[in-house]
């Protein structure tokens, strides 16, 4: 125990911080350490030990003078005191106070969302079942199958854009000037004199649909909370069901004029400008990025080689996607299926897509992504293994479709939740994944045999399983550190104390 002189008096009272008085008795000391006592006429002890008042006081930890006087020759204590049995603020002090959730968007912006994304499903699905009419519209002479390319090239150049720039555009800004690029380009494609024009439109139309995509997928990542999985899942069934509805609205209005299609599409994504203030989940001040288990991190949490693992699983995902539509119908017709029939049974899979993303991120809301993905491609892998026994493919390929249906909703929730840029970790993936749509199907060439039908089956399951593989070093990489048996027996060091 540290003895602190007070100033000159008539008697004083020794102790820790102890004041001196006139007459004062002398105890084990006034309010000592850190923290000391207080009270009404009390020598209490205030700063790092300090005894200061009318004499001798109480307080906590304090100890009490026998006999003690009051008196006006108040001392203060020059000599600093520490007190081990007391807490330091060290020790007592909260963790930092977390940013509060965002606020989840509201509901006439989700649903404005929701009504944009059905219109891009629609828009982007028509434009494959639009060419005979357009080369009927525009005339032969023309290679209208390039309004896919060019729709998907200016989606190209949005994603890079948007992943490049990262927070350095306002989110509402940009996702309001994106709606306007699709409904311009919509309109310059009904407007459009010439094939040229057309051309170029949907070039504008195709970065509106690439920038909306990516802005609106990030947003309800980030916007929802915990429901977030449920909720981009959600949203790309919606796109599903636009998808599946748009060639249908082109056979409708196709035996008047193609060009009337791109003009409702304009105008329904118009009657969706509420969509814009989604911006506002990606507006906040950047939060830290959280693990797996929604634990804090404290730093971007995409290490090069974590999202080196996420674009791969991206990539291997999206091909196998795609390969499966485009390459089903063609081992049902080498098994000797009419192609009219093996092109119905191949809507069975984008039906399972479909469903699957309504009704998968329900029943396993509880699962943490990191399980969730890895579960979700064991359970196609068996599907396709399935698919290449004779007469179960047009079974097994729903199946598949319904298992494979929230893997990308969920890797988009999981990259979002881990990066401190959720924008741009977004875009990568989606430029990985259009790398993936590119890349597998043309790989797929190589190893299918006309002779042997189960080879398109057994190739899809080969990439889904290098798929799964690359899903379980990304739950690998992002598994919580638990301590060891030695670090969590160490002994904590106590915070040094002035």
């Amino acid at each position: 125990m540290h003895d602190a002189r007070g100033d000159d008096g008539t008697g004083t009272t020794t102790g820790r911080g102890a004041g001196s008085g006139t007459g004062a008795g002398s105890g084990t000391g006034a309010g000592t350490g850190t923290g000391a006592g207080t009270g009404t006429g009390a020598g209490a002890g205030t700063g790092t030990g300090a005894g200061t008042g009318t004499g001798a006081g109480t307080g906590t930890g304090a100890g009490t003078g026998t006999g003690a006087g009051t008196g006006t020759g108040a001392g203060t204590g020059t000599d600093k005191g520490t007190d081990t049995d007391l807490p330091s603020p060290a020790s007592t002090s909260t963790s930092p106070t977390l940013p509060a959730p965002l606020p989840v968007l509201s509901r006439s912006t989700t649903l404005s969302a929701f009504s944009l994304f059905f219109t891009l499903g629609a828009t982007t699905a028509s434009l494959g079942a639009s060419l005979p009419l357009l080369t009927e519209h525009f005339g032969g002479g023309h290679d209208v199958s390039r309004i896919v390319t060019w729709y998907n090239l200016g989606a190209l150049v949005a994603v890079a854009v948007l992943g490049a720039l990262g927070r350095r555009l306002p989110p509402r800004a940009a996702t309001g000037a994106l709606l306007a690029l699709f409904v311009a380009g919509a309109g310059g494609m009904a407007a459009a004199p010439t094939w040229s024009v057309f051309a170029v439109s949907g070039a504008v139309c195709g970065s509106g649909y690439g920038g909306l995509a990516l802005m609106l997928n990030t947003a309800f990542a980030q916007g929802f909370a915990d429901n977030s999985v449920v909720m981009v899942n959600r949203l790309n069934a919606v796109f599903g069901v636009g998808a599946i509805l748009g060639p249908m609205g082109v056979s409708a209005v196709g035996g008047w004029n193609i060009q009337l299609f791109p003009l409702i599409a304009g105008l329904l994504a118009l009657a969706c400008v509420m969509a814009y203030r989604s911006g506002a989940a990606l507006s906040a001040p950047p939060r830290p990025p959280k693990d797996p288990e929604g634990q804090v991190t404290g730093k971007d949490g995409l290490t090069r080689i974590r999202l080196g693992v996420f674009l791969a699983v991206g990539l291997l995902y999206a091909g196998l996607e795609t390969s499966i539509g485009a390459w089903q119908s063609t081992q049902l017709v080498w098994s000797g299926w009419s192609e009219a029939s093996a092109a119905q049974a191949g809507a069975g899979f984008w039906g399972g897509i479909a469903l699957g993303r309504l009704i998968i991120p329900y029943l396993a809301q509880r699962l943490p992504v990191r399980l969730a993905i890895p579960l979700y491609l064991a359970t196609a892998l068996g599907g396709l293994l399935a698919a290449a026994v004779p007469h179960a493919a047009v079974f097994a390929y729903p199946l598949a479709g319904i298992a494979l249906a929230p893997i990308l909703p969920t890797l988009i929730t999981w990259i979002s939740r881990l990066a401190a840029v959720p924008q741009r970790a977004t875009s990568l993936l989606t430029l990985s994944c259009m790398l993936g749509n590119t890349v597998v199907p043309a790989g797929m060439a190589l190893t299918t045999r006309a002779a042997q039908p189960a080879t398109v089956a057994l190739s899809l399951a080969s990439v889904c399983a290098l798929c799964l593989g690359a899903a379980l070093v990304a739950h690998r990489l992002t598994a919580e550190r638990r301590p060891t048996t030695t670090e969590a027996a160490a002994p904590k060091a106590e915070p040094v104390r002035p």
